[in-house]
């Protein structure tokens, strides 16, 4: 196996994600010929897919955790990213 060639059946989720980072580092080195950019770009695509269904599979996994006894889904809302909770009538301390 070359080193841009990847198993991403094995590889931990970390280990992908570094990959693809030396990947896209590589892509952005302007010394680095066509053919190589261009088998690059296969396998970052093949980690790139591979990050994105185990992601999926995580999110299923962790909807199944929050689920009630009587399988009623846990209610979710977006983040507020200000940290502004001033709609919030109570406070939580």
């Amino acid at each position: 196996m070359t080193p841009t060639e990847n198993d991403t059946t094995t590889d931990r989720f970390e280990d992908q994600l570094e990959q693809l980072e030396k990947i896209v580092a590589s892509l952005e080195d302007e010394t680095v010929g066509l053919e190589e950019a261009l088998e690059l770009f296969e396998n970052g695509m093949e980690l790139a897919k591979s990050c994105r269904a185990r992601l999926e599979e995580v999110e299923k996994r962790v909807q199944k955790l929050l689920e009630t006894d009587q399988g009623d889904g846990v209610e979710t809302a977006p983040l507020n990213d200000d940290g502004d909770d001033s709609d919030s009538k109570e406070s939580p301390w």
